[in-house]
C-alpha cells in the first residue's frame, strides 16, 4: 500500500501517522515532529507486507530550512535505518544521478 504526499495535519495528522507507523520508528518519528512545532511537514508512507518507508519533509519558514528526513524498517527488524539531508542536497543527488544515467 502506497499513501500519496500528504501535509501533517497538526491536530489530527499526528496521532494517524502513529497509528501506521510501527513501533521500530514510531517514537524517533513522534519525537522529532514534535522538537519543532514551528516546522510544517508533509510526507509519504509507503508499506509493503515487509518493509515500510516514511519520507518527511520538514520546512520551517522562520528559520528558512527545509530538511528531508528518510525513516525505514523490515517488519521483522527492531531497528530502524534514518536519514536526513537538507532539500538542497537531495537536489545535488539527484542532479548527480541524472548525469550518470541512474535516474
Amino acid at each position: 500500500m502506497t499513501t500519496i504526499v500528504q501535509k501533517l495535519n497538526p491536530e489530527t495528522g499526528l496521532a494517524d501517522l502513529r497509528c501506521r507507523l510501527p513501533k521500530q520508528i514510531r517514537q524517533a518519528v513522534m519525537d522529532l515532529i514534535k522538537a519543532d512545532s514551528g516546522s510544517e511537514y508533509f510526507y509519504k508512507l509507503l508499506t509493503d507486507r515487509t518493509e515500510i518507508q516514511l519520507l518527511l519533509i520538514e520546512r520551517n519558514r522562520m528559520e528558512n530550512y527545509t530538511q528531508c528526513h528518510c525513516f525505514s524498517t523490515d517488519m521483522s527488524d527492531p531497528g530502524y535505518a534514518y536519514e536526513s539531508l537538507s532539500l538542497s542536497s537531495v537536489r545535488l543527488l539527484s542532479e548527480m544521478a541524472g548525469k550518470l544515467n541512474l535516474a
